[in-house]
C-alpha cells in the first residue's frame, strides 16, 4: 500500500526536493506492516496494538500507549471489541470511538445505510457498557461517526449505564494523564 502512495505522491516529492524546500531524508516513506503485539519501544514508551472488531475490515487495530505507569488506549474503529476490553482494563484514558443512531434519524440516514454503518461502530450504550467493564480513569468519545453528532445525541444514552468521567472529545482538545487526568479545552472564539 505504501509503496503506491508513494507513487500517488511522487510529482509533489519531487517539486519540493527540486525547489529545496525538503531535505531529501525527510521525504522518505518509513511504513511497516504491524500484527497484534508490541509495535514501538523506546525511551520508556511501549506501543502494543491489538486486534479490535471492525468487519468487514480485517484487521483492524488498536493501541495501548504505555508510559511511566500511565496508560491510555485508542479504540480504533470498532465494534464491541472483547479483545479492546481485555487490553483497556483500568487505563487512565481510554478515547473510543462512537456512533449515533439519533444523528442518522434525524438527518434522515435510509435505514439500511444507517443500520450498515452502526453494524461497524460502537453505539453510546455500548461504550457505556465498555466503560463500565473497563473502568477507566477518563473515557472520551472520539471519531464520532456522523460529526454533527450532538452531545444530547450521546452522553445521555451512555449515562444509562456508565456514570464514571466521560468527555467529548473536540477538535484541539488536550489532556494531559498525570496524577490527574485534565482536559484542557481550545479557548472558544
Amino acid at each position: 500500500m505504501m509503496s503506491f502512495l508513494a507513487q500517488a505522491f511522487e510529482y509533489d516529492i519531487r517539486i519540493r526536493l527540486d525547489d529545496d524546500r525538503a531535505p531529501p531524508n525527510g521525504v522518505v516513506i518509513l511504513a511497516e506492516d504491524i500484527t497484534e503485539g508490541v509495535v514501538y519501544e523506546n525511551s520508556g514508551v511501549k506501543i502494543t496494538a491489538f486486534e479490535v472488531n471492525h468487519t468487514p475490515v480485517k484487521p483492524a487495530f488498536g493501541f495501548r500507549i504505555d508510559y511511566s505507569g500511565r496508560s491510555v488506549v485508542l479504540s480504533g474503529d470498532t465494534r464491541v471489541s472483547e479483545n479492546l476490553i481485555r487490553h483497556a482494563q483500568n487505563v487512565d484514558l481510554l478515547v473510543h470511538n462512537v456512533v449515533s443512531p439519533e444523528t442518522f434519524q434525524r438527518i434522515g440516514v435510509p435505514p439500511a445505510q444507517t443500520a450498515n454503518i452502526i453494524a461497524h461502530h460502537t453505539t453510546p450504550e455500548q461504550a457505556g457498557e465498555v466503560f463500565e467493564q473497563t473502568k477507566p480513569r477518563l473515557a472520551v468519545y472520539s471519531h464520532i461517526v456522523l460529526p454533527n453528532a450532538t452531545e444530547e445525541d450521546l452522553i445521555p444514552p451512555t449515562r444509562k449505564i456508565y456514570s464514571g468521567p466521560l468527555e467529548l472529545g473536540e477538535d484541539l482538545m488536550v489532556i494531559v494523564v498525570g496524577e490527574k487526568v485534565e482536559v484542557r479545552r481550545p479557548a472558544k472564539p
